[in-house]
């Protein structure tokens, strides 16, 4: 039998914010790598930031809800234009379920890394949002999507901020 004793341990860690995910951008076209998860509230943004990393704009914002993406999507793209590549630590989140809902607040710390090669950081929260699979009886299916964040930057560095602003 197969044990991975080290799989729940590098989870938590990532999960509580002491490991931070890093997302490398490709080189050009022709690499495959893809990421698109939307399993966990952590997973859901990590996959946009990995979007967001490689200037995959148009699937960066097929992550919000269904009615919650910013509304002229040019204006909220040039808000990346000199975002290089980004990187993202968690806090603490538990679902709020009700009515056939599920709700989460995910305290986030963003490390965005500019092409001049200079950092900016910030903190705050995603409001997260899915309806129970099991209610969704007509296509199309909505999957997790973002209903909103709050991010003010900070002036800690990366390494010693917190994920909070929930």
């Amino acid at each position: 039998m197969l044990r991975c004793s080290f799989l729940p341990v590098s989870l938590f860690a990532i999960v509580v914010g002491l490991v931070p995910v890093v997302f490398p951008t490709l080189s050009n076209a022709g690499d495959q790598a893809y990421m698109d998860d939307r399993s966990t509230p952590q997973k859901l943004i990590e996959s946009y930031y990995y979007a967001v990393s490689n200037r995959y704009y148009v699937q960066a914002y097929s992550y919000f809800s269904s009615g919650f993406a910013p509304t002229d999507f040019d204006e909220w793209s040039k808000g990346y234009a000199d975002t290089k590549s980004v990187e993202v630590k968690f806090g603490l989140t538990a679902p709020d379920p009700g009515a056939g809902q599920i709700y989460w607040s995910l305290p986030v710390a963003i490390a965005a890394h500019q092409v001049d090669g200079s950092t900016k950081v910030f903190t705050g929260c995603y409001k997260i949002h899915m309806t129970n699979v099991g209610m969704q009886t007509e296509p199309p299916y909505q999957p997790m999507g973002i209903n909103s964040a709050t991010l003010s930057e900070s002036s800690e560095a990366f390494d010693k901020v917190k994920a909070s602003g929930c």
